[in-house]
């Protein structure tokens, strides 16, 4: 369970770098410049600098922490960090200098030294969080006491998936549920109308409207809907601030409530995701209290 890899790595490998080499910070003595940083860094406002600068010391001292780890060393590493640059390649000579990728102080086509040392330090520390998470064996008294205090995760109040129309005209309202009386086949025909007749943006999508909790719905849809199940639709349009609107119910979700039993496999990967990103976070945090690092922006 790699679950810090859209935190660090995979942001890493999204981002659009600029490849000049302006000074942001320096950690223990090493150059963070504007290599690793997005290629919009110069038209962000002082205060996004700032945070852009601090989010990038912290995955140089990331970067450090796991490199100096035996994981790097590692063979599984080493395949992974050969794929990840081999899928992102952009031709096959950029394959030709992938050998590159396991020596200190190098750079392969398309990625300086610097993104490069990034880009394998991210990796190794992702390698870190996902071993953890894999050791990680906790009581079920441990995963009782956090589900306990979490409960109202793991319950579902009772909810409507809907579909709807949304016109302006009330008579074209009342003629589209004449439609959907007439039809064989309610939810075939809602789709049709819905395409061809409904000012929302969700006409494209079906009429598609999402779901809502019915302990949450406002006091206008509250009354017609709450009672409504599977199959049902609006016979009498409703007027809303966005028009005349009829509802189709894709589906009734009855209410949920959990027990410990019920979703303990849920519990213990949500315990484990929490316990090993608030591992990185505290090792992060406990890297910059003892790091010398100075800011240039």
């Amino acid at each position: 369970m790699n679950f810090l890899v859209k935190f660090l790595f995979l942001y890493m490998l999204s981002v659009s770098f600029v490849f000049s080499a302006d000074v942001l910070a320096v950690v223990n003595g090493k150059n963070i410049t504007t290599q690793v940083a997005p290629k919009d860094f110069y038209k962000l406002n002082k205060n996004m600098k700032r945070k852009i600068v601090d989010r990038l010391i912290e995955k140089r001292l990331a970067s450090d922490y796991a490199l100096s780890t035996k994981i790097s060393n590692s063979d599984e590493f080493k395949k992974v960090l050969e794929h990840v640059f081999k899928m992102s390649s952009k031709n096959e000579k950029d394959n030709k200098n992938l050998a590159n990728l396991f020596k200190n102080d190098s750079s392969i086509d398309g990625y300086t030294k610097e993104q490069l040392y990034s880009k394998k330090g991210l990796l190794a520390f992702d390698f870190i969080l996902d071993k953890k998470s894999k050791e990680l064996k906790p009581s079920k008294d441990i995963l009782k006491k956090y589900y306990e205090a979490r409960k109202y995760k793991y319950d579902t109040p009772a909810m409507l998936e809907l579909l709807t129309i949304v016109v302006n005209d009330k008579k074209l309202s009342y003629e589209i549920v004449k439609e959907l009386i007439n039809s064989k086949d309610t939810l075939g025909a809602f789709s049709k109308l819905a395409a061809k007749y409904s000012l929302a943006p969700s006409a494209k999508n079906h009429g598609y409207f999402g779901k809502l909790a019915i302990n949450e719905l406002n006091t206008i849809l509250k009354p017609v809907l709450k009672d409504l199940k599977r199959g049902d639709y609006v016979k009498n349009p409703i007027k809303t601030e966005f028009g005349y609107q009829i509802f189709y119910v894709l589906n009734d979700i009855p209410e949920f409530k959990s027990t410990f039993d019920s979703v303990n496999s849920t519990v213990e990967e949500d315990y484990i995701k929490t316990y090993v990103k608030r591992w990185a976070l505290e090792t992060i945090k406990k890297l910059r209290e003892k790091s010398t690092i100075e800011i240039k922006i």
